[in-house]
C-alpha cells in the first residue's frame, strides 16, 4: 500500500492520502508542520506564495549583429507556481517492477498541469552501492561480485518494464555506468581508501538510473518526459558533519536554465545526489531524497510536495482505543 504526505502550498502542514495500490482512499489531515530552511531570503519567500498566484521569470536572448544594429530581444516566460507539483518516490516505492508501475500511473493520473517527480534508488540499491565502497577500501575482493549483483537487480527490473529501444538504450547506459564503477572501485581497492567526493560520486548511481527508468515508463505511455540530473541544478554548501545548506540563488538560475533547454511538462529528477559551488558531486546525505523534494517546491513554487511512501496497511481506528474498550 502506498502511502503519501502532501506539504500544502502554504507549507503550513501535512495533509496525508493513503491508497491502494490499485485506488485512492479518503484525504486525512496530520497536524504536523514542515518549515524549509531559513537560510536564504528566496525559501521564506516560497512559504508565503498564496495559493492562485502564477509567477513569471522573464529571460531575455540577444541575437548577435554584425550591422551595426541594436540586438533583438526575445523574451521567453515560464510559468511557477500553482501549475506545477512535485511528488517523490522513495525507495520501497521504486523497489520492484510492480511497485514503479504503480509510481507511473500516480504520475500519468495526477492533473497538474506541469509535475517534477523525485525519485530514490531501488530500495537497499544505496547499501548496496555504500557497501561496495566499504569492501573496496578494505580490499575485499568481494566486492566484484557485489558490484555484479547490483547490476542484475537494475538489469532484471529493466528486462521486467522495457522493451526495444528502451530497454537497449536503458542498458547499455547502465552497463556504461558499471564499467565505470568497476574502474572507480579498483581505484579506491588500490589505495586502501576512498575520499568523501569519490563515495559521493558512487553511491549516487541508484538515483540516475530510477530517474533514466521512469522517464522510458511515463514516455512508453505516450506522455512527454525529460529525466534531470540533479547535479546539474541543486548546488549546496557543507555547513558540518552529514549536513548541507541549499544554495537557492544559483539553484534556480541553473534550474531555470535547464527548463529551457529541456522543456517539458513532466520532468524526472533525481534524488539524494547534489553538486558543490565547484561542480564537484556531492549528496544531500542519507535520507535527502525529501529534502530534495522540499527544495524543488521550493525553487518551482509549487501547490504541493507530496512524499510517497509504501506501507502494509493503515490503520481505520486508533489501535489503543480499540484495545481499551475491548
Amino acid at each position: 500500500m502506498a502511502f503519501a504526505s502532501s506539504i500544502s502550498h502554504s507549507l503550513s502542514g501535512f495533509s496525508f492520502n493513503a491508497l491502494s495500490r490499485d485506488s485512492y482512499a479518503t484525504k486525512k489531515t496530520c497536524p504536523y508542520h514542515l518549515s524549509l530552511p531559513q537560510c536564504s531570503p528566496i525559501s521564506k519567500m516560497d512559504l508565503i506564495c498564496q495559493r492562485g498566484r502564477r509567477k513569471l521569470l522573464t529571460f531575455y536572448t540577444c541575437a548577435s549583429v554584425t550591422d551595426g544594429r541594436v540586438p533583438s530581444v526575445q523574451k521567453d516566460l515560464l510559468p511557477k507556481g500553482d501549475t506545477w507539483s512535485v511528488h517523490k518516490f522513495g525507495g520501497t516505492c521504486v523497489g520492484s517492477s510492480q511497485r514503479i508501475q504503480n509510481a507511473v500511473q500516480i504520475i500519468i493520473n495526477d492533473v497538474s498541469e506541469r509535475k517534477l517527480v523525485v525519485v530514490s534508488a531501488m530500495s537497499k540499491v544505496t547499501d548496496m552501492i555504500y557497501d561496495l565502497v566499504y569492501k573496496a577500501q578494505s580490499r575485499d575482493d568481494s566486492y566484484i561480485a557485489a558490484l555484479d549483483a547490483v547490476l542484475e537487480k537494475q538489469r532484471l527490473t529493466a528486462l521486467d518494464l522495457l522493451e526495444g529501444d528502451d530497454l537497449g538504450g536503458f542498458l547499455s547506459q547502465l552497463h556504461h555506468d558499471i564499467n565505470n564503477l568497476k574502474a572507480m572501485l579498483r581505484a579506491i581497492y588500490i589505495a586502501g581508501h576512498a575520499t568523501d567526493s569519490f563515495t559521493d560520486f558512487v553511491v549516487g548511481h541508484g538515483e540516475l538510473w530510477s530517474a533514466q527508468m521512469l522517464a522510458y515508463l511515463v514516455r512508453k505511455n505516450g506522455v512527454d518526459c525529460n529525466w534531470m540530473d540533479a547535479r546539474d541544478v541543486l548546488i549546496v554548501n557543507p555547513s558540518g558533519s552529514n549536513q548541507v545548506d541549499p544554495d537557492y540563488l544559483e539553484s534556480e538560475k541553473r534550474l531555470d536554465k535547464w527548463l529551457l533547454q529541456n522543456p517539458s511538462k513532466i520532468i524526472i529528477a533525481t534524488g539524494f545526489i547534489a553538486s558543490t559551488p565547484k561542480n564537484i558531486p556531492t549528496t544531500l546525505k542519507r535520507d535527502g531524497s525529501d529534502f530534495s523534494a522540499a527544495i524543488m517546491g521550493a525553487l518551482l513554487r509549487a501547490s504541493q510536495v507530496t512524499i510517497w511512501t509504501d506501507v502494509d496497511g493503515v490503520y481505520s481506528a486508533d489501535p489503543r482505543k480499540g484495545c481499551a474498550d475491548s
